[in-house]
C-alpha cells in the first residue's frame, strides 16, 4: 500500500490523474484508494487538492461521489482569446502569467514581467492602492470585485477589476486579476439615463395626463398633470385593476374596460383611441380620450385627453346656433311679410332713431335702407300737425299708439310722398317699450 507521509507527493497526484484518465466513466473515493493502494482519507486529500486546482470534477449520484478528469484547454490560449486584461500572480505577488491584451495595454514585453513582483514594477490599475488592498480579501473570500476610474473629463476611463483566488497544481494559491474596460458601458449607461431624464422631462411638461404601465399592469409613473386632473399618484393607483376600481365604479363598465385592456396588452398593434367616462378622486365624471402605445421595453405609454370642457362648449355652441337659426327664420319671415304685404315697415328706438327700413320703403324713398339706419325720424318725415320731437318720443315710451297719422316723406331728389302711418310701440320679451314700429300705407305722390 502506498504510504502518505503528510507531504503532497507529485507522484500520487499524477497517479490519481492517470487512474481517472483510464476510467472516463468516473471513480469513487474507494475505487481510487484501492487503485493507488492507500487508505480512503489519503485518497480524499489528494482528490481535494486536484479539485481545488480544477484538474478533476466531482459529481454526486445520490449519496455517492464520483470523480472525473477535467477536460481543460491550454490556459495560455484561452487567455489570449478574451477581451479582458488578465494577470496571474502567486502567493508572493509575483507575476506568473499575463495575456497579450494586457501587454498591449501596458506597452511592455512578457519577459519584463514574468517573475517580477507587482509591487516592484508598479503596474497601472493592478498596483493601485484600491486594488492592492483588496487582494488579501480575495484570497480569503474567493473573489472580490471593484470599479475604478482613471483620467479626467472626456478622457476618463472606467475599469471593473475582479480578483479571483486561484489554486495551482502544487497546492499553492494565488490570484487571477481580470481587468475589464467598461468605459463604453458607462457611457451607454449615462446616455440611457440622459435619454430617460429627457423623456421624463418631456412627459412631465406635457399638457396632457400621461402614465407608464409595465407589462404586468403596474403603474410605474404618472406625470403631475395626471395627478392634477384625476387626483391620484402612481403609488395610490398601484395597478391597472386598482385604477379601474377607482375610475369606473360601475361593475359592468369596469368589466368592459378590463377586457379591452387585456386585448390591447396582448396585441402588438397600436389600438385606436378610446373615448370613455371616468370618475376622478373628487367624484367628478370626466369624458376622456385615451391613446396607448407599447414601448420597446414592453411597457405601455398612456396619454389621456380630457374633452369634458370641449363637450360643454359644443353643447353651448349648438344651443347658440339653434337660437341664431330660429332668429334668422323669424327675421326672414318678418321681411317676407313686410315685402309681400301692403304695409311698409320701419322701426325706431326710444330716441327716435331709425333701426330698420324695409326694402319696399327703400324703393319708395329712392335711397338704400342702410342710409336710414341711425337717422332721426324728424329728418326724414314731417307731420301734418304732428310734432316728432320730445313729446312724441315720450308718448311712445309711455306706450301710447298713434293710429293713422299723416306723414310726409322727403325724398333725396326733393320730391315728397304723403303716407298714412300707424305708429305702435315695440316691446321686448319682458314687455318693456324698446321703440316703435311704423306700419305705412302708400296714399299718393306729389311734387315738392
Amino acid at each position: 500500500m502506498a504510504q502518505d507521509s503528510g507531504i503532497v507527493s507529485p507522484e500520487l497526484l499524477a497517479g490519481v490523474r492517470a487512474l481517472l484518465k483510464n476510467n472516463p466513466k468516473g471513480m469513487s473515493v474507494s475505487d481510487i484508494a484501492a487503485g493507488l493502494g492507500m487508505n480512503r482519507n489519503s485518497a480524499a486529500k489528494y482528490l481535494d487538492i486536484l479539485s481545488v486546482g480544477g484538474q478533476i470534477e466531482m459529481r454526486a449520484f445520490g449519496p455517492a461521489k464520483v470523480y472525473f478528469l477535467s477536460q481543460r484547454a491550454p490556459l495560455g490560449a484561452i487567455l489570449n482569446y478574451t477581451a479582458e486584461y488578465i494577470l496571474i500572480i502567486d502567493q508572493h505577488y509575483r507575476i506568473l502569467q499575463v495575456n497579450d491584451r494586457f501587454l498591449e495595454f501596458l506597452h511592455m514585453d512578457r519577459a519584463d514581467l514574468l517573475g517580477a513582483s507587482i509591487d516592484a514594477v508598479r503596474l497601472p490599475i493592478i498596483s493601485t492602492p484600491e486594488v492592492r488592498s483588496r487582494m488579501l480579501e480575495a484570497r480569503s473570500e474567493g473573489e472580490v470585485s471593484l470599479e475604478l476610474d482613471r483620467g479626467e473629463g472626456e478622457a476618463t476611463r472606467y475599469y471593473r477589476v475582479r480578483l479571483v483566488s486561484t489554486a495551482f497544481d502544487d497546492g499553492s494559491t494565488g490570484i487571477t486579476c481580470i481587468v475589464e474596460d467598461i468605459t463604453a458601458r458607462k457611457q451607454a449607461e449615462r446616455d440611457l439615463l440622459e435619454r430617460e431624464r429627457r423623456f421624463r422631462e418631456l412627459v412631465e411638461l406635457s399638457p396632457f395626463p400621461c402614465a407608464i404601465v409595465d407589462s404586468s399592469g403596474r403603474y410605474l409613473y404618472v406625470n403631475s398633470r395626471f395627478s392634477e386632473t384625476f387626483g391620484y399618484t402612481a403609488e395610490e393607483i398601484g395597478t391597472i385593476d386598482r385604477w379601474f376600481e377607482l375610475a369606473f365604479p360601475d361593475p359592468d363598465y369596469r368589466s368592459a374596460m378590463a377586457v379591452e385592456w387585456d386585448h390591447g396588452a396582448a396585441s402588438y398593434t397600436a389600438p385606436e383611441p378610446r373615448i370613455f367616462h371616468l370618475r376622478t378622486r373628487s367624484g367628478e365624471v370626466r369624458e376622456v380620450v385615451c391613446r396607448r402605445r407599447r414601448l420597446s421595453d414592453g411597457n405601455h405609454y398612456l396619454v389621456y385627453e380630457d374633452i369634458s370642457e370641449l363637450r360643454r362648449l359644443e353643447t353651448v355652441l349648438a344651443e347658440r346656433n339653434r337660437i341664431d337659426d330660429a332668429l334668422y327664420l323669424s327675421l326672414r319671415r318678418l321681411r317676407e311679410i313686410s315685402e309681400t304685404g301692403h304695409n311698409l315697415l320701419f322701426g325706431a328706438d326710444t330716441e327716435g332713431r331709425i333701426t330698420y327700413a324695409s326694402p319696399l320703403f327703400e324703393r319708395i324713398a329712392g335711397r338704400r335702407a342702410a342710409v336710414f339706419v341711425g337717422m332721426p325720424i324728424e329728418e326724414l318725415f314731417s307731420g301734418s300737425g304732428l310734432d316728432l320731437g320730445l313729446a312724441f318720443r315720450a308718448g311712445i315710451v309711455a306706450g301710447r299708439p298713434l293710429e293713422e297719422q299723416e306723414l310726409v316723406l322727403r325724398r333725396a331728389d326733393g320730391t315728397e310722398t304723403t303716407l298714412i302711418a300707424s305708429l305702435v310701440p315695440s316691446r321686448n320679451a319682458s314687455g318693456e317699450v324698446t321703440g316703435l314700429e311704423a306700419h305705412l300705407l302708400l296714399r299718393s305722390d306729389r311734387n315738392g
